[in-house]
């Protein structure tokens, strides 16, 4: 695993120094902020840095925590199935 954290990472880690961030001891905080909050190049950085077992293991685990949409996301780029209601597109409030 890269022990290098681009910038783009980084600064999703404001609530903590970024460099006390161990990738393998604090994946689950990792994988949380970057699929929550990541721009495209951290999202990219996510994927080549933890493996699809990796991703899936965290959404099994710990995916409630995201938002439908981005449950939806991951589960495709880990190849699992979408929790049941993990939808992603207009709120239904949207019309």
């Amino acid at each position: 695993m890269e022990s290098a954290v681009p910038e783009c990472v980084r600064r999703l880690f404001w609530d903590v120094d970024p460099d006390t961030v161990e990738l393998g001891l604090h994946a689950d905080y990792v994988l949380e902020r970057v699929m929550s909050r990541g721009t495209w190049e951290a999202m990219r950085w996510l994927r080549s840095t933890y493996s699809c077992e990796q991703l899936a293991d965290f959404l099994q685990r710990r995916g409630h925590r995201l938002t439908a949409r981005d449950r939806a996301y991951w589960s495709l780029v880990a190849g699992i199935s979408a929790p049941q209601g993990a939808g992603g597109g207009r709120p239904t409030w949207a019309g």
